[in-house]
């Protein structure tokens, strides 16, 4: 019996006609409210995309270009795939309706390309915006993955996100109603945040009746405020045993009808700080799945 659906059955139901789906990193340019001064300056207290994107380096790279480049190193491993393009750092909706037009088109009149996926902010999707999402979902379906994190909005502001809960619910009740798949990102163990808040957040992903969830643990990461904060004492990490067992419960409570993409995985580079058991993806799947069997997280 299954215990949560894997993301890969979320693509094979999304994309039927492909055995395969690969995504396909891009960078769009874009920066983000939470960095330019229009919701902050600094970005959120955890966040440095050079921790987590491959194409963190490539915002002057035309995007054309980057498909060219990367499209060919796909190709050599997974020659049968469907590509879905994934604009990734930062926030890809942050930019005018003409530069997010020049922006994506070559994603979408890529022959190569089967659907493209945009990260980006709740608060970063307004009517303009989701118009043009909604027109290029008639050309090739677009994912908007969303970043939630928590839906404790204590917490949201604690980690300077600068969006709330009701936000994200907002942003996801009009991207279905302009007919787009959505997806969300949470991160499991933001300081100060219990099982409680953890079961909350993931009530808050089933009801929202987004498609799939990306689940991560809180990375350290250099040059990010937050990595003073943990160097000053000021909040402890989940270990990996709490970090299975919230990961277990979450999956628990949103069930079979949100796929999972993920719960595991590690900082990249030299940026990571900690902690050192995020990089064991094998060990923490068996963990949470061995948790699940046993129906006893938490």
């Amino acid at each position: 019996m299954p215990f949560y659906t894997t993301y890969k059955e979320f693509l094979a139901k999304t994309f039927p006609e492909w055995k395969r789906v690969r995504k396909l990193p891009l960078n769009g340019g874009m920066s983000c409210p939470n960095l330019d001064g229009s919701r902050g300056k600094g970005g959120c207290s955890y966040c440095n995309n050079k921790s987590f994107s491959p194409v963190w380096d490539k915002a002057g790279v035309d995007v054309q270009e980057q498909i060219a480049e990367f499209l060919p190193r796909i190709r050599c491993k997974y020659k049968d795939a469907g590509i879905l393009a994934y604009f990734q750092p930062y926030t890809n909706t942050y930019a005018p309706i003409d530069r997010l037009r020049e922006i994506y088109e070559p994603a979408f009149a890529s022959e190569e390309v089967i659907g493209v996926a945009i990260g980006t902010r709740p608060d970063c999707v307004p009517f303009d915006v989701m118009e043009l999402l909604a027109y290029e979902n008639t050309r090739k379906k677009v994912i908007l993955e969303l970043g939630l994190q928590t839906a404790s909005d204590v917490t949201l502001e604690r980690v300077g996100r600068g969006h709330t809960v009701a936000d994200f619910l907002d942003a996801v009740k009009r991207a279905h109603a302009s007919g787009l798949i959505v997806t969300s990102h949470v991160i499991l163990g933001l300081p100060g945040e219990t099982m409680e808040d953890f079961e909350r957040t993931a009530e808050t992903i089933k009801s929202s009746g987004v498609s799939a969830v990306k689940i991560h643990p809180l990375h350290i990461v250099r040059g990010t405020r937050m990595a003073e904060e943990f160097a000053r004492g000021e909040f402890e990490l989940l270990s990996f045993e709490g970090y299975c067992n919230a990961v277990a419960r979450f999956i628990q409570i949103v069930g079979m009808q949100i796929a999972i993409e993920r719960f595991s995985g590690e900082a990249q580079n030299e940026t990571l700080i900690a902690p050192d058991w995020s990089g064991n993806r094998s060990k923490i799947v068996a963990r949470v799945e061995e948790l699940l069997q046993s129906n006893q997280p938490g």
